[in-house]
This record gives structure tokens, sequence and C-alpha cells, in this order.
């Protein structure tokens, strides 16, 4: 939950912004963000689909990471990022990778100490459910990744001056209840997650059938990713600055 340059802030509270161009920063982003992304993995499939226990999982993950990394731990935050310029490119392919390669790492830790791997799959092939399964996961994530963007701004924050914990507690509950709007799909609002977990399970399991519709668990998040960074710069961020 990061900004691509230091900005003013009190004395105390300005979040690390890895440089670009820094080699040393550069691996910094890429083990916090493998670490984060591999504690959370190894946390939703603990949590055995509770709701309260992902995002305590979530929180753990962001606040490990956050100081570091800033702590997207989703490809479609980091994307968000990239497209509201706070990070360059060369910063977000290093994100992805690392987001990718830590899933894989905590499915096979997983599988490794609890002998089980789980990953989202439709439950339906008809037309009628896919769309809900893409509507949902896009809208759950434009949601979630709006209030990150909103939170992580300081010309939008909603606690200006206030102590970065607090904002890992809201985005966790962002997560929380944004994944409520997506019980149809499963609400798994994180394509690195999906891809992670579904090819794992899949070669483990021998089934490959379970990737025909990864696209659901990839597109939608991408897309809300997408919509979220464009309503918040070309509406959102004007609004307020209008008041």
């Amino acid at each position: 939950m990061e900004e691509n340059a230091v900005v003013s802030q009190p004395k105390g509270k300005t979040q690390i912004i890895p440089a670009a161009g820094k080699s040393r920063d550069e691996m910094r982003i890429f083990l916090f963000e493998f670490f984060g992304m591999a504690l959370f993995a190894y946390g939703i499939i603990c949590s055995q689909g509770s709701d309260e226990f992902l995002a305590l999982f979530f929180f753990a993950s962001v606040c490990l990471a956050a100081p570091f990394s800033g702590a997207h731990v989703n490809p479609a935050v980091t994307l968000a990022m990239l497209l509201s310029r706070r990070i360059n490119f060369a910063q977000a392919v290093i994100y992805w990778l690392a987001q990718f390669s830590g899933a894989l790492c905590g499915a096979c830790c997983c599988y490794l100490i609890l002998n089980e791997v789980d990953s989202p799959q439709v439950k339906s092939t008809d037309y009628s459910w896919i769309l809900s399964d893409v509507s949902g996961e896009a809208f759950g994530t434009f949601t979630f990744i709006l209030f990150i963007l909103i939170q992580t701004d300081p010309e939008t924050t909603l606690t200006p001056g206030g102590q970065p914990m607090t904002t890992y507690v809201l985005v966790a509950l962002a997560l929380y209840f944004s994944r409520e709007f997506t019980f149809h799909s499963g609400g798994c609002l994180n394509p690195g997650m999906a891809v992670s977990l579904q090819l794992f399970q899949s070669f483990q399991t021998g089934d490959r059938q379970r990737m025909d519709f990864l696209w659901v668990y990839v597109g939608g998040p991408l897309g809300g990713g997408f919509g979220a960074s464009v309503f918040f710069e070309l509406f959102y961020k004007k609004q307020i600055k209008r008041l």
C-alpha cells in the first residue's frame, strides 16, 4: 500500500517507498512481496473458507511486507498502482514475479505440511453463471482496490496523519467486505493467487480441466483494478479537490 515517491506527511508517518533503479531496493521489493504472498497463500488454504481467518491472514501479510514493499500482495493492486503512476513498469514486473512465485511457494509449503491445497474454481459452465462469476470478481476487486487507492493517497486518505497500522487494518477490512460482493465466485479477487494455486493443484492432481476457466479469476480482478484506477484518477480525486 504505497506510492512511487516519498510524499510530504507528518514526521514518522511516511511509508517506505523503494526507489527505482537500485538493485538493493528491487531485491527488497521482491523478497517481501514473495514472503507476503507465500504467507497469504498458506493462510487462504488453512482458512478453509472462513472469511474472518482469510482477512486475518491478509492482515498479517500486509504487516509483514508493507514497510518494505508496500504490500501489494495482488497483481491487480500492482496494475492499479502502475496505472496511477505510483510505480514504474520495471517495478511492476518485479512485483508480479514475486507475487506469482510467492503464491506457488505458499501452496507447496501447505501441501508438504498439511497435504492439502485448494484453489478457486467455477461451479458451473452455464453462460449466466460464468458471467456472474466474472462480474462479481470485477466488482469486488473494484471496490477493494478503489479503497486502497483512496486510503494510500495523501490527498484523499481517510486518516490523514494516522499510523500505518490504521491503514493495514482498514485495508484488511476492505478485503473482507469486498469479498462479500462475490460469494458467487468464491471471492478470490487475486489473479496471482488464482493462477498459482490452480496451476499447482492441476499438476498435483493431474486435472488439467481446472485451468479451463482460470480466465474468470484473472480477467475479472484485472478489469476491476483497471476500472478502479481510472475512476479514482479521472473522477474521485478531482471531486475531492473541488471540496
